[in-house]
């Protein structure tokens, strides 16, 4: 299928529109991704190229995804992908990046389903937002593992995103989800690094520099809450008091949080920002990398011995009284939930 070089933007709109290139990664997707597909196949905006990635799933969503393609429109371009082995989120990002060929890039991940206006709205937004900004995001329609609409689901940092500061101390993010960009914000900058789960972090920062993002109110995406890849597929959102559970969703936190980090301070030393960089914006990003790096070894290697250094590193509060628990004695921690709950009753 080849790309039509002139279309309208949407429906009757003007001509001269800049190619969309709409993809949808996929990981054991196999009971979401046919859903995920069709609409992906239903955009309206032309001219349009669709990617369908596989990142070398164990179960049927390769073979489920190259059936629900066979519906590809004759005039969109489609690539169907799928990598020989599991890359990763970050790497399979850097991949689909590499293979488009639109001046924009429509995100989407396997388990949700975008609405047919969702490119047209977003690529017109950013064509002609008057502050340049090379990224949109919107609002979403949470729904539950069978599609049942749950809640609209707002992005309470839309606001922060035009300070490179506010992006780090808020631990600010776009909606991932509903993310469009300009394929600049990928091309320009390095690469994502292998461990990065959290891109839509990584795109707030980078966006934070080239003045924000376009945010829309309007849901162009809904979104399958608690099944997806960043959340373990669900099994980080249950059995919080768990010890053994609850460890695993904390120290994944952190390491997530790390990889986000090194991604920035990579970022600051790379094209375009390179040189733009305020040095007490990378004196930050730098302590605390060093005080997750110091909690990260505790979780690997509790000892009492390293309290001293935990409670410098992150200060005595109870996000780190409640760590030193969890790691040192999770035989406490049961107990120590309980006291919290009685608390803040």
């Amino acid at each position: 299928m080849s790309v039509i070089e002139d279309g309208p933007m949407q429906e009757g709109g003007p001509t001269q529109a800049p190619l969309a290139t709409f993809t949808v990664f996929a990981y054991n997707q196999e009971a979401y991704v046919a859903e995920a597909v069709r609409g992906a196949l239903a955009q309206r905006y032309r001219p349009l190229q669709v990617i369908l990635s596989d990142d070398a799933s164990t179960d049927r969503t390769f073979e489920v995804m190259t059936e629900a393609a066979r519906a590809c429109p004759p005039d969109v371009s489609l690539i169907l992908n799928r990598n020989p082995h599991n890359i990763g989120i970050a790497r399979h990002i850097n991949k689909v990046a590499g293979l488009a060929d639109g001046k924009y890039l429509v995100l989407s991940a396997g388990d949700d389903v975008s609405l047919p206006e969702r490119t047209g709205i977003s690529v017109e937004a950013l064509a002609n937002d008057a502050q340049g900004r090379l990224a949109l995001h919107s609002a979403v329609t949470n729904v539950d593992a069978e599609g049942r609409t749950l809640f609209v689901r707002e992005n309470p940092h839309h606001g922060r995103l035009g300070s490179p500061q506010a992006v780090l101390a808020h631990d600010v993010y776009l909606t991932g989800s509903s993310v469009t960009v300009d394929r600049r914000l990928y091309a320009d900058f390095p690469a994502l690094l292998p461990d990065v789960v959290n891109e839509d972090k990584v795109t707030a920062f980078r966006c934070a520099f080239l003045g924000g993002a376009v945010y829309i109110e309007q849901p162009l995406v809904n979104y399958r809450a608690g099944v997806g890849v960043s959340t373990l597929n669900g099994a980080l959102l249950h059995g919080r008091d768990d010890p053994a559970r609850e460890a695993r969703y904390v120290r994944t936190g952190l390491a997530r949080r790390r990889s986000v980090l090194a991604q920035m301070q990579l970022d600051c030393t790379k094209e375009p920002i390179a040189g733009k960089v305020d040095p007490s914006l990378e004196g930050a990003i730098a302590s605390e990398a060093r005080t997750l790096d110091r909690l990260l070894a505790f979780a690997d290697k509790p000892h009492f011995l390293a309290l001293p250094g935990v409670f410098r590193a992150a200060g005595l509060d109870r996000k780190t009284v409640k760590l030193v628990i969890l790691f040192l004695m999770p035989g406490l921690f049961t107990l120590y939930k309980g006291l919290v709950r009685r608390r803040d009753r």
